[in-house]
């Protein structure tokens, strides 16, 4: 006697329910599907529409990884830090943040490849730049650009690529224009190194730690102002949090701690600051003093 066919079918990776075999009379027919395309399933129930994604710039050096790390200094000011071989970039309302100088550009010619006339603009070949509000040779505008054959006051263009820009038939320049570098600043992280980083961030200041790196805090004070140091810690944790192999690997914030573990010498190891005071490693007898734990297990 041949056995009946279950009501459920085996599923596959990507559908969010079994498929049902005919039984539409049970109220899990009408619930339920056996794919889902371009949504995502929330934990409490019920989907929605899948985020997209928008193309905002080219990465500094598309031949290197790079590591984009959230940065949210408020619920209306927020940016995408974007950390490649020693340099990070930034950005900001989906643009890239710009240099605080603008320069100015007082001529351009129609050439292969055209030469930017900009007095005293202080730019280096490879530097990438944004011009914007050139009048006249309107096709150069709101672009990115990088710099070569840069002498005091003029330089040339090229594309992202290395390409010379041909202005030999564009549009014949008027007047203005302006050119900007895109905002960077350097970094001790190697490309190889980026997403092993760890991070907690606490208003405008971001922990950053990786066991082959001091701690490094990453502070802004503008949109185009950011600056690493080396964390000073106050007091001398035992066992340290400095030197090879004993830098924490981790890092958090507990109850208004600063919280570090995880070195390479001490992997089980958990470092608390004092309450309230994050570089404050002061280890004592009071309710706020810094705390040091090693957990006796694995």
């Amino acid at each position: 006697m041949a056995r009946s066919a279950p009501a459920f079918s085996s599923f596959t990776a990507g559908e969010i329910s079994p498929r049902l075999e005919g039984r539409i009379d049970i109220d899990k027919y009408r619930e339920g599907l056996s794919n889902l395309t371009n949504m995502v399933v929330m934990p409490h129930g019920g989907a929605t529409r899948r985020p997209g994604t928008e193309f905002l710039g080219q990465v500094k050096d598309n031949s290197v990884k790079t590591r984009l790390i959230p940065f949210q200094f408020k619920t209306t000011d927020t940016y995408i830090l974007e950390f490649g071989d020693q340099v990070m970039r930034v950005y900001r309302n989906g643009l890239q943040v710009l240099d605080a100088t603008d320069k100015s550009i007082t001529g351009i010619t129609q050439a292969n490849p055209g030469v930017v006339t900009s007095s005293s603009h202080g730019f280096s070949d490879g530097d990438e730049i944004y011009i914007d509000s050139v009048g006249g040779m309107t096709e150069l505008n709101v672009r990115n650009y990088l710099v070569a054959n840069s002498t005091t006051n003029t330089f040339t263009l090229q594309d992202l690529h290395g390409n010379d820009i041909d202005t030999t038939n564009f549009t014949t320049y008027t007047s203005g224009g302006t050119a900007t570098e895109i905002f960077n600043v350097a970094t001790p992280y190697a490309a190889a190194d980026l997403f092993d980083l760890r991070f907690a961030q606490s208003a405008d200041t971001m922990y950053i730690v990786h066991p082959s790196y001091d701690i490094r805090t990453l502070t802004r004070t503008d949109h185009n102002a950011w600056t690493f140091s080396t964390l000073s810690i106050t007091g001398t944790p035992s066992p340290s949090l400095s030197g090879s192999d004993n830098r924490p690997s981790v890092v958090t914030f507990f109850e208004q701690r600063l919280v570090f573990a995880n070195t390479n010498n001490n992997p089980q190891t958990i470092w608390f600051s004092k309450n309230g005071d994050y570089s404050n490693f002061t280890v004592g007898t009071a309710d706020d003093d810094a705390l040091i734990y090693t957990i006796a297990a694995n």
